[in-house]
């Protein structure tokens, strides 16, 4: 079982437990920032054909290849396409929120963003999140990652949102370097703790 905490340690030891209820650390994620209205950001449509919203028809395309790219990850579990669907028709989601980009007919990465908005928030208040960013393994090193988050950052603004967040695994070193390269900036973190159940 992993928990997502800052506290378990902490509180086991204050409530007396015995050493053998403690949780151990194992990672840490980090919450990044990027002020929108400072970017210059491409056209989405100067990146078509090449990159371009998903279509109905094609959560089974986007889910072999969210499976592929996340294949290995740590915390990450192979999604079916019924779960990818439920996703996609979540509130203030929608298929027009995810970007793949092509090699000739085959999508070989993906940019899935998401618009958090408190409810009572005028428009441009609310926050736009990169929530997923993938490559196929065999089509890393060429640069996709960059110009599909640039793609979903443009897309963020052009909803007239001022601010995107994403979240790192703090040891996913080529994700870090591309971000901070792209101007994100740390927010904040979390720490995940786990115990083993017998």
């Amino acid at each position: 079982m992993t928990l997502h905490a800052t506290s378990f340690k902490i509180a086991s030891q204050q409530n007396g437990f015995s050493p053998v209820w403690a949780f151990t650390f194992v990672r840490r994620f980090l919450e990044l920032r990027l002020n929108l209205s400072e970017m210059v950001l491409p056209e989405i449509s100067k990146m078509a054909p090449r990159c371009r919203s998903l279509r109905p028809g094609e959560e089974g395309r986007l889910t072999q290849l969210q499976n592929r790219s996340f294949a290995g990850t740590w915390g990450f579990n192979s999604n079916t396409v019924e779960e990818i669907i439920y996703r996609i028709n979540l509130p203030n989601s929608s298929p027009d929120d995810i970007f793949l980009i092509f090699d000739s007919d085959k999508p070989v990465g993906y940019c899935w963003t998401r618009i958090e908005v408190r409810k009572g928030n005028p428009p441009g208040e609310g926050t736009g999140r990169i929530y997923m960013l993938g490559v196929d393994p065999d089509y890393r090193g060429r640069g996709l990652g960059r110009q599909l988050l640039l793609v979903g950052l443009s897309y963020l603004r052009s909803k007239g949102l001022r601010v995107a967040v994403l979240t790192v695994d703090s040891g996913n070193k080529a994700a870090r370097v591309l971000y901070k390269s792209v101007g994100f900036d740390l927010w904040k973190g979390s720490l995940w703790y786990e115990k083993r159940l017998e």
